[in-house]
């Protein structure tokens, strides 16, 4: 997506893409009810990610635990996705631009599941319409798994015709507080609502 297509252009394509019949591109796992809440006080950090080494958007090595200190929307996908992907990241930012002043520190942080395409340079030029709140993570396949493992998220690529292919993922989004411990979730395609509530209590 250029980086030109900016929240106002979502919304279009909020609206035609998800009028559109559901295809191979468009395919996810583990969709849960809107209503859908996990166990509280899950610890990614169980695992022993905050040692994993991702690349940002300008290519810079950061490493999961230096994330800790603000309260994340944590979702996982992939740019060349024509509709989930964009379309929950906009509804984030614009629940967290609508709870006001006390959301000022959150941000939606947005890692990968297709690292071969999603380089630090295509999440700059991605990303560059939404807005600062956005954080964009590549790198090694092998780290991304292991930070996907934590979160229980799963993904596989899906080939397609001529040598293209896709990424089927889970499309669950992690609310994380700012001690690092998953409080919440919301499922894809959650009422405007229910999104702005589990937000709004995460950044309390």
């Amino acid at each position: 997506m250029p980086a030109f297509l900016d929240r106002r252009s979502l919304t279009l394509v909020a609206v035609v893409g998800l009028s559109l019949s559901v295809g191979a591109l468009a395919l996810v796992v583990n969709k849960a009810p809107s209503d859908a809440r996990p166990a509280q006080n899950v610890q990614p950090g169980d695992e022993g990610i905050d040692g994993v080494v991702l690349l940002n958007s300008s290519g810079e090595q950061v490493r999961w635990g230096e994330l800790t200190g603000r309260p994340r929307a944590v979702f996982f996908g992939f740019t060349n996705c024509p509709v989930i992907c964009p379309v929950t990241v906009w509804q984030l930012i614009n629940a967290l631009d609508g709870i006001g002043d006390i959301a000022q520190d959150a941000e939606v942080n947005f890692v990968t599941v297709d690292p071969e395409r999603d380089t630090p340079e295509r999440l700059r030029a991605y990303f560059g319409g939404f807005g600062n709140r956005v954080r964009a993570f590549s790198g090694e396949p092998k780290a991304i798994a292991r930070i996907a493992r934590a979160f229980d998220v799963t993904y596989h690529r899906m080939e397609g015709p001529n040598g293209t292919y896709a990424m089927d993922h889970t499309s669950t989004v992690f609310l994380v507080d700012r001690s690092g411990h998953v409080v919440d979730v919301i499922a894809y395609d959650s009422p405007k609502d229910v999104i702005e509530t589990r937000l709004r209590a995460l950044v309390r």
